[in-house]
């Protein structure tokens, strides 16, 4: 039996920001509140960022100091921060 995992929003944006801050992938979870395995889903595009909640989010950009323009790859999400942001 094949098993095969479908990987569409693979967030590299979200990787060379926690790389540029100097932090292992529990080394930000842990900053950020956010379960080991849930990060490294949301990096590897195995769970979109996009449909976490806020909150995550927020930490997530806190722990990074950027915007959550930044990290989101979802095309509607971002059309819509930039919409929020103006």
């Amino acid at each position: 039996m094949e098993i095969t995992v479908k990987i569409e929003k693979k967030n590299d944006n979200l990787k060379q920001r926690r790389e540029n801050a100097g932090l292992s992938q529990s080394q930000l979870a842990k900053l950020a509140g956010v379960g080991v395995r849930v990060y490294q889903n949301y990096e590897q595009g195995v769970r979109d960022i996009s449909k976490a909640q806020l909150s995550t989010l927020l930490r997530i950009c806190k722990v990074l100091n950027c915007k959550l323009s930044d990290i989101i790859t979802d095309t509607e999400t971002m059309e819509l921060l930039a919409e929020y942001e103006k």
